[in-house]
């Protein structure tokens, strides 16, 4: 009895061991000037996933969606929501041409397409959001609102039956103004 639990305890930590690190948002930033709020931030670990970069070059259309919420903060009371938003980084692989094609949308709007022959300057390119003007805040006081940011990577399947999305943790900061 006493084997098979420290056998069973050794094969969940070399399973933890050997699962690939979680992606997770980092450098979050959120600057309040003129009325409206900048958001910037990176995903870090998107790719580390080796069935990522597979999925991404066999020509299936890879997307990472970002929700970017803004609101304000109450201690003791529920949170006042302000706005969100969602953000759409997808990208294909033509195997024909040799390019990515990626397309940038923001709450279902197509903002910009472009193409990569290379896959870093791609990387690069899905992972880090620098938003300008994303939110407006009116007259509202920027030290009292915060920003909190999650990613949806992908979807996996347990069992091949039950879909699991790959998502990261919230990650938020309390906005900041850039005027005295």
């Amino acid at each position: 009895m006493r084997i098979s639990a420290t056998i069973v305890s050794l094969l969940l930590a070399l399973s933890a061991s050997a699962a690939p690190p979680r992606p997770a948002i980092e450098n979050l930033t959120a600057v309040a000037s003129q009325g409206k709020v900048a958001v910037r931030f990176t995903l870090d670990g998107a790719f580390k996933n080796p069935e990522m970069v597979e999925a991404l070059q066999s020509g299936l259309p890879t997307s990472f969606t970002y929700n970017i919420e803004i609101y304000r903060s109450r201690p003791y009371w529920f949170n006042e929501d302000v706005a969100r938003s969602h953000v759409e980084v997808i990208c294909t692989f033509n195997s024909v041409t040799r390019e990515y094609l990626l397309n940038y949308r923001r709450d279902r709007k197509l903002v910009r397409s472009e193409t990569f022959s290379e896959l870093g300057p791609l990387v690069k390119r899905m992972t880090a959001i620098d938003e300008p003007a994303l939110f407006e805040i009116g007259k509202r006081k920027p030290y009292k609102l915060r920003v909190r940011v999650k990613a949806d990577l992908m979807r996996g399947w347990v069992m091949y039956v039950i879909p699991w999305e790959i998502s990261t943790h919230w990650r938020d900061v309390r906005v900041q103004s850039s005027e005295p």
